[in-house]
């Protein structure tokens, strides 16, 4: 069974500001450019792709310039990034992360990440919070602006790297926000929403019709994931 984490919201939660001084920094570095943290807007389920052109256009660079600078600006973002980053962030985990890997990675599971983040900045946030061990390969914001062009690279990769077909009932997408859910449904995947990012409620998750929709990651551990019987799931555990 393979399991695709998204990583803010998801794993780790409440963070400083690093990741956004990072895109700014680049904007700056790369484009000539000085947008501020606070001009990014909300980006829960954004890829940075997507964050980045919308940051570049508001800041007055011309769409056809945007493009043929992004691999520079994804290297100047990472750069950046490894500056600001705190040296732990491991205050910043969601509830039962941890302990929520260990039980899967002992089930046998598999675990990649699909995330909007920058592939460099995604790996260094892992390691400043110790994650990074628990996960193999995964499938980046700097490689698509759509969200859902993601979870299909990922399962690739993970038939090329095991030489072996993935089932897509047996494949789950693990998120926080409503875009997390719709790469998965998108892409023909089950999904786990989970209510611990700062933007959306068990509710609004159920509402996107995921397999599950569940308060925390401690929740995981209880589902029919892997054979068991599980008569006692509770309802808002199980999404309509």
């Amino acid at each position: 069974m393979l399991f695709l984490f998204d990583i803010d919201g998801t794993l780790l939660h409440g963070m400083p500001p690093a990741h956004r001084m990072a895109l700014c920094d680049a904007a700056e570095e790369i484009y000539g450019v000085k947008p501020l943290p606070r001009h990014l807007g909300k980006t829960a389920g954004l890829t940075d792709s997507v964050i980045a052109r919308r940051m570049l256009l508001d800041a007055g660079v011309p769409p056809e310039e945007i493009v043929p600078g992004l691999h520079a600006f994804y290297a100047a973002a990472a750069d950046a990034y490894e500056r600001h980053v705190p040296s732990d962030l491991c205050p910043y985990y969601t509830p039962h992360v941890v302990e929520t890997l260990e039980w899967l990675r002992e089930q046998g599971a598999l675990l990649a990440l699909v995330t909007g983040n920058i592939e460099r900045i995604a790996w260094r946030k892992l390691a400043a919070a110790g994650l990074d061990a628990y996960f193999l390969f995964g499938a980046f914001g700097d490689e698509a602006e759509s969200r859902d062009e993601l979870p299909p690279k990922a399962v690739r990769r993970a038939e090329q790297r095991f030489e072996r077909a993935f089932s897509r009932d047996a494949v789950y997408v693990v998120g926080d926000t409503p875009a997390d859910i719709a790469c998965g449904v998108n892409s023909q995947l089950r999904t786990i929403a989970v209510a611990t990012g700062p933007e959306h409620s068990l509710a609004e998750l159920s509402n996107c019709h995921p397999d599950f929709a569940l308060h925390d990651l401690g929740e995981l551990s209880s589902l029919p994931l892997f054979g068991e019987a599980s008569a006692d799931m509770s309802a808002n555990t199980r999404a309509g």
